[in-house]
């Protein structure tokens, strides 16, 4: 009895070993079938390859005639080359020396790249793993790789797969192949009949494109991504498969993934499969890149000063704090001018400069003189904080052309520059704040752009403005000090000289029994001023001083219904200034607004005075999501004051009544509405209708204006129409007319199409002026701008 429990305990708990001809097996359990020639493995079972390969389970079976091994139960394989097996079912066949997994199975690479499929064939003798059930592969990184079949070659560490292959990368871009190769080693794909579809977000300038590139070949490593007989586009997909607005088809596309650059070899830019543009070379910087040096999209124009040309824009990206952009203008039968333009960030501060040059005209007649032409224009702001976290500025600019028609004659246009503009400005501005003050300081030199214009300077040195609270509590109410001191010099030898005090005081609100509500308000003012050639003012230094004295009441009035509210607010201001003022030329027309306000010149260096009464009211009707606003006013002064702008309509005892409506249909229909009408009731001096109207995909813009009498001389309207297309379609049409003379100021028509990629626009402009050597000019241009390149322009056709 004690020999057979020794004999039990010895096979049970005693590894054993076992020895064909080319393996070792050993176990804890051993059973031996004499007849069937089948030994059985029980726990722990562990064999051992004549070539070094292990293989471990809790159960096998080996048939010693046939040279075969069934394993059952945490299967794994362990090579020479340390790829690892892992199964719950797998059979060796010693003679062929193949390994062979049924069902689930898990591979780990010597890269360790994991493979899961089912059925998997590890061949130790041509070291080759396999399978031709579908696989899915991932890497160290989470890459996937979908694969219907593939061969592993262990001792080279390639993937090689034939149909349909997907790899799905970590940003979630997608690549369809139907061959591949993978060195796991060199980290390297190569794929054929490539379809890529770049899904991550960085890649995308609006949510709905769909950025994706469509290749004969693909090589993909660390550094590069090279597709061969490449089309790339980023637009969304279109209806019934479309062919996209844009692609670029080149013969050889790299996407350097360090430089963040695409190259193309061969390019041919489509629009809508239409041939555009072929360029031998280019590159740009891809969707994730910021900023970047290197080329801008070219754009053409022709005009009938210049003729033809082309602009070649040139981006430097210096660092992260500045950066430089030039760019050559060429033109066929002209000079070229070259544009710079700079920009630098500082910590609280910013610097722009902009600058030109061109040696000007090679054709030359009365008008076109050849001389050289330039500008330097600048920025520089500096901002701060003081301790009270009051935001306090610093600016500087400078503006110099050598030519009056040097901008408008080459259209330039930036940050800085504005060829509309007919004055140039030099200026130096301090600010200084804190909760209770303010400070000012600013100088500025202005120049004419006219030419044959004597007086073309024009000098601001300084203006130094300074504004104190004295006073702010509920017993008094609010008191507060204006200081502001100009040196004015214009028409070469006109000089004032202004220093002006202002003292403003508004009491408290008293509120009535009644409803009433009043303020007392005061305003005194100091000026004093030295000129010299100015017919306005006295040759010597003077001192003057004015007050005003004012009371101001309203009356707020209710009634609510179920869906309506009604708000009437009538109001009177009663104002008295005594002495005499100085004659004001110029003026602004009176509004509702303004027949308030105790100072209605809005002039520091003059004052109103006399006896006035303004009387008025403001009416708001909200019924039912419907706003309608009405305002109206009217002064009477004790007596004519002729000093006044006649304007402004206060030289008369009566002035103009004048209004101002606004009514709020809807989000879709506003229209608005201001007048003036003379003291008899009987004409509109001022008439003024803006409408607009929004029925979409139709939208309208209407404004008419009418000046007469002592208010001005001008009648026009201005009309734009837009009529737009789903998202994808902008119809535009503007004009402004001048009723007086029967012509037009400009005309402007535009179509644009736009959709996620493309911005398509056909726009016509008419020009009017005639301007010494400029020509009027009538043009119209084809404009497209394709996402994310920038602008591709057509050559304009002139008449």
């Amino acid at each position: 009895m004690k020999s057979k429990i020794l004999v039990f305990f010895f096979l049970v708990f005693i590894p054993l070993k076992s020895y064909a001809e080319n393996l070792q097996i050993q176990s804890k359990e051993i059973l031996l079938d004499k007849n069937s020639q089948i030994t059985i493995f029980k726990k722990e079972v562990y064999i051992k390859t004549q070539s070094g390969n292990v293989i471990k389970s809790d159960y096998a079976e080996y048939d010693k005639r046939k040279g075969y091994v069934i394993l059952k139960n945490n299967v794994t394989a362990l090579d020479k080359n340390k790829n690892t097996i892992a199964s719950e079912h797998a059979e060796y066949n010693e003679n062929t020396k193949i390994l062979f997994s049924k069902g689930e199975t898990e591979v780990t690479t010597s890269q360790n790249y994991r493979i899961f499929g089912s059925d998997i064939v590890i061949n130790n003798e041509k070291k080759i793993i396999s399978s031709d059930k579908k696989t899915l592969i991932k890497d160290e990184e989470n890459n996937q790789i979908s694969l219907e079949n593939f061969n592993y070659e262990t001792t080279s560490n390639i993937f090689k797969s034939i149909g349909y292959i997907e790899i799905t990368d970590k940003m979630n871009n997608k690549y369809e192949f139907s061959q591949i190769y993978i060195d796991t080693k060199k980290k390297e794909i190569l794929g054929t009949d490539i379809k890529a579809f770049l899904n991550q977000e960085d890649f995308k300038i609006n949510k709905k494109n769909k950025p994706r590139v469509f290749a004969n070949t693909l090589k993909i490593d660390n550094e590069n991504s090279i597709f061969n007989k490449s089309i790339f586009t980023l637009c969304d997909y279109r209806k019934n498969d479309k062919c996209p607005p844009w692609t670029v088809q080149s013969k050889k596309m790299l996407h350097d993934k360090k430089k963040k650059t695409i190259y193309y070899n061969n390019a041919v830019v489509k629009i809508y499969n239409i041939p555009v543009f072929y360029l031998p070379k280019l590159s740009h910087p891809d969707p994730t890149v910021d900023r970047r040096s290197g080329f801008l999209p070219p754009s053409f124009s022709d005009s009938k000063n210049l003729g033809a040309g082309i602009s070649v824009p040139y981006f430097w990206a210096i660092n992260d704090d500045k950066n430089f952009t030039v760019t050559n203008n060429l033109y066929y039968s002209e000079h070229p001018i070259f544009l710079g333009e700079y920009h630098q960030a500082f910590k609280f501060s910013n610097f722009f400069a902009d600058f030109g040059y061109t040696k000007g005209y090679k054709k030359t007649n009365e008008k076109k003189r050849s001389e050289e032409k330039n500008h330097f224009f600048s920025k520089f702001t500096k901002s701060f904080i003081n301790k009270n976290n009051n935001e306090n500025t610093f600016t500087l600019t400078t503006q110099k052309v050598s030519n009056d028609k040097y901008l408008k004659l080459y259209k330039i246009k930036s940050n800085l520059v504005d060829y509309n503009e007919n004055t140039l400005e030099n200026s130096l501005d301090f600010t200084l704040e804190t909760d209770d003050a303010f400070f000012g300081l600013n100088a500025r030199i202005y120049e004419t752009l006219k030419e044959n214009y004597n007086d073309k300077y024009e000098y601001i040195l300084p203006e130094i403005t300074l504004d104190k609270t004295l006073l702010s509590n509920e017993k008094i109410g609010y008191i507060d000090y204006q200081a502001n001191l100009k040196v004015h010099n214009y028409d070469t030898n006109k000089f004032t000289n202004f220093f002006v005090n202002d003292l403003f005081w508004n009491y408290k609100d008293i509120n009535f029994k009644s409803g009433l509500r009043g303020k007392v308000l005061a305003n005194f003012k100091n000026v004093n001023y030295e000129t010299r050639n100015v017919d306005l003012y006295k040759d010597d230094t003077t001192s003057e001083i004015y007050g005003a004295l004012g009371y101001l009441t309203d009356l707020n009035l209710q009634k609510t219904n179920k869906n309506k509210k009604q708000f009437l607010s009538p109001k009177l201001l009663v104002r008295y200034a005594p002495g005499n003022m100085r004659k004001e030329f110029d003026g602004t027309r009176l509004d509702p607004v303004s027949a308030f306000n105790m100072d209605r010149l809005n002039n520091l260096n003059n004052f109103e005075t006399g006896l006035s009464a303004s009387l008025g009211l403001d009416y708001k009707l909200n019924s039912s999501g419907k706003i309608f606003d009405f305002s109206i006013a009217q002064i009477l002064n004790e007596k004519e004051n002729k000093k006044m702008s006649s304007k402004t309509s206060l030289d008369e005892k009566l002035s103009d009544l004048v209004g101002a409506a606004n009514y709020h249909v809807n989000d879709k229909i506003n229209l608005n509405y201001n007048f003036s009408v003379d003291q008899n009731y009987n004409d509109l001096n001022y008439n003024e209708i803006g409408t607009t109207i929004d029925f979409k995909p139709f939208k309208i813009n209407f404004n008419y204006l009418q000046e007469k009498k002592h208010i001005g001389d001008q009648k026009y309207f201005n009309t734009k129409l837009e009529l737009a297309r789903n998202e994808s379609g902008l119809l535009s049409i503007e004009t402004k007319r001048n009723l007086i003379t029967d012509s037009a100021e400009f005309y402007n028509l535009s179509y644009e199409y736009i959709n996620d990629c493309l911005r398509a626009g056909l726009v016509y402009r008419r020009e009017f002026y005639t301007d010494s050597e400029l020509e009027p000019e009538n043009s119209l241009l084809f404009k497209i701008t394709l996402t994310p390149f920038g602008n591709i322009n057509s050559p304009s056709f002139n008449q």
